[in-house]
C-alpha cells in the first residue's frame, strides 16, 4: 500500500513538472508584466535622445502618418524633410501639383529627448 502511494506521488510529480515546463505566458499576460515593470521604473533617456537625427525623425513621423492619412497620401508626399530646432524634430512632406495647385503637406513635430509626438497635421 505504501508503495503505491509513494508510486502515485512520484507520477503525480512527474505530470505537474511536464506541465509546468509546457506553460507558456500568453502576449498579453507579458505584456501587462513589462507594462507594470515600466511604470514603476525610472526611464533613463540617453543623452542623444531618443530620435538622434534626421533620418530617424522621418521614419517615426512616416509610420504615424501612414495610420492617420493612409499609405497612398504619404508616398505621394516623399521625401520627406526633417529639421531640428530647440529639441524638436519638425517632419514636412513634399506638397505635389494636382489639377495645377500644389497641394497640402502632412507636417509632424516629434520630441529628439522622449520621441513623443507633439503635433501631427494636415494642410490643405
Amino acid at each position: 500500500m505504501c508503495r503505491n502511494l509513494t508510486v502515485a506521488c512520484l507520477v503525480g510529480i512527474l505530470l505537474l513538472s511536464i506541465g509546468a515546463a509546457q506553460y507558456r505566458p500568453s502576449d498579453s499576460d507579458m505584456i501587462e508584466y513589462d507594462r507594470r515593470l515600466a511604470e514603476s521604473q525610472k526611464t533613463v533617456f540617453p543623452l542623444i535622445g531618443v530620435v538622434p537625427d534626421e533620418d530617424t525623425a522621418k521614419a517615426i513621423a512616416e509610420a504615424i502618418a501612414i495610420p492617420v492619412w493612409g499609405k497612398k497620401q504619404v508616398q505621394n508626399e516623399l521625401p520627406l524633410r526633417a529639421g531640428l530646432k530647440k529639441g524638436v524634430w519638425t517632419v514636412i512632406g513634399t506638397p505635389r501639383l494636382t489639377g495645377g495647385e500644389t497641394g497640402g503637406e502632412l507636417i509632424v513635430q516629434i520630441d529628439k529627448k522622449t520621441g513623443a509626438v507633439l503635433a501631427l497635421l494636415h494642410t490643405q
